[in-house]
């Protein structure tokens, strides 16, 4: 069964699979940052808005570390079936 899809499917799958958990990991924090945060404020507590160097950090950091995490797990689940 050389070149069939199902040689391909379990690192799609697996790929596509970690991709949704980071995403349902990363609203779930978020929430719950967003949450804190509004009970803060009701509070009358003072945040700091983060810097656009700060925002700028973490819009790149994610999708290359998404990036790399894909290509670790293809790699690795190669080497755990070879």
């Amino acid at each position: 069964m050389n070149g069939s899809w199902a040689n391909f499917f379990p690192y799609f799958a697996g790929a596509f699979k970690l991709i949704v958990l980071a995403i349902g990991a990363y609203f779930a924090i978020k929430w719950h940052f967003d949450e804190e945060k509004r009970v803060r404020k009701s509070k009358g507590v003072v945040f700091d808005k983060p810097s656009f160097m700060k925002k700028l950090a973490m819009m790149l950091a994610i999708p290359v570390l998404l990036t790399l995490l894909i290509i670790f797990v293809i790699y690795a689940t190669n080497w755990f079936l070879d």
